[in-house]
């Protein structure tokens, strides 16, 4: 494995901005069908199921003792021999489709968001916005680092501003439990979703080199704070609006005042970029191991489609698109079981600074396969 480049702080915020996104503005929406206790009851089950799915495909690296992203690893643990390299190909188009998907989408939302701010034309906003996010992914993996950095402590500032707003109102949150199993399912779901880094683990390996436990503590920290981001908006959210809307910032800046839908706007744009950041250079670095193309070229191919996409109004096609970047980063996260399993047996570092061990069992591994298939679930129920 390569060199530290990016220090423990930077690679928990690599993991921080690649979760926050327009998912922690989602969740209260949902979370005042099953109230506080609720929520209270699935942020942690979340958190424990997306924490042991994440240090799955860490451990298949530390086992691997390469940095390779997602794809590669499947090549060599999972889709072998001369079916698995025909499969392997499918499979990276439509992951890179899929990512390409979520990335159109973080250029819309932001510069839409920046277009209604600044009274500027919609096209010169998402470009303006593209070039801040790819400008920075441009410079690679530790440039990034550094750019979240400084995102997530804006992040974590913005959202404190509104709960200090928040303050002086009367808390009147529904306790629960209450809703149906489908609403329960379908918060799952969305917690999930705002929980969701798994293709950043390989940025985050990389990053901190031989530092395995400093990549676990990363990985388990930056999901925390993420946690956290998400339970604070939502008990914002569910104590103060007098309607809690799908977009949880419109009915708080209801209740608090217009300052808070600015600061607000703010903070989606800057969760949907860093998002981008994370997003883009796990993207760049999938298309240059399985083509072999140039650093450059690969960050080109990996960042304007995502503009280009809304420029060519394909925006209907491209909700299909989001669908099957959610379908897909599930069957991904399925693979990651037998990867595990395999990297385990034949991995060429039998004994890797960290493991899972107990963590690792049989009985365990049947649990996360329970809480995915209940992810793929609670998807479902959230898009019907």
């Amino acid at each position: 494995m390569q060199k530290q480049l990016l220090t423990r702080w930077e690679a928990t915020s690599l993991m921080v901005g690649a979760g926050v996104g327009a998912g922690i503005m989602a969740v209260p929406f949902l979370a005042e069908r099953v109230g506080l206790v609720g929520l209270a009851v699935i942020l942690p089950i979340a958190w424990a199921a997306s924490s042991l799915i994440h240090l799955m495909l860490a451990e298949v690296l530390f086992h691997t003792g390469r940095d390779l992203q997602i794809v590669e690893l499947m090549q060599l643990y999972v889709l072998r021999g001369r079916v698995g390299r025909w499969l392997l190909w499918p499979v990276f188009a439509f992951l890179s489709i899929a990512f390409l998907a979520n990335l159109a989408a973080y250029i819309s939302g932001a510069g839409e968001i920046v277009a209604d701010l600044t009274e500027i034309n919609r096209r010169l906003a998402e470009f303006i916005v593209y070039a801040i996010a790819a400008g920075v992914v441009f410079f690679g993996l530790r440039a990034v680092g550094v750019a979240e950095r400084f995102g997530v402590f804006v992040l974590v500032g913005l959202v404190a501003a509104i709960g200090v707003g928040a303050l002086p109102l009367p808390f009147h949150a529904p306790l629960g439990p209450s809703g149906s199993a489908t609403q329960w399912l379908a918060l799952y779901g969305m917690v999930m979703y705002a929980l969701w880094t798994f293709y950043s683990v390989p940025q985050v390996v990389q990053g901190l080199g031989s530092d395995q436990h400093g990549a676990v503590r990363a990985i388990l920290n930056g999901l925390g704070i993420n946690g956290i981001l998400t339970a604070a908006v939502a008990l914002i959210a569910l104590g103060i609006s007098d309607e809690v809307t799908e977009v949880a910032i419109i009915g708080i800046a209801d209740r608090i005042g217009p300052w808070a839908g600015l600061i607000g706007s703010l903070l989606l744009v800057l969760a949907l970029i860093t998002s981008y950041w994370s997003v883009s250079l796990a993207l760049a670095d999938i298309l240059r191991e399985r083509t072999g193309i140039p650093v450059k070229v690969s960050w080109l191919l990996a960042t304007l489609p995502s503009l280009l996409i809304l420029w060519v109004n394909a925006w209907q096609f491209l909700e299909w698109l989001r669908l099957a970047a959610g379908a897909t980063a599930i069957v991904v996260a399925l693979i990651t079981i037998p990867m595990y399993l395999k990297a385990r047996q034949t991995g060429w570092v039998g004994e890797p600074g960290w493991t899972l061990g107990r963590w690792g069992s049989p009985s365990v591994l049947a649990l996360v396969l329970l809480s995915l298939v209940l992810m793929a679930a609670g998807s479902l129920v959230s898009l019907g």
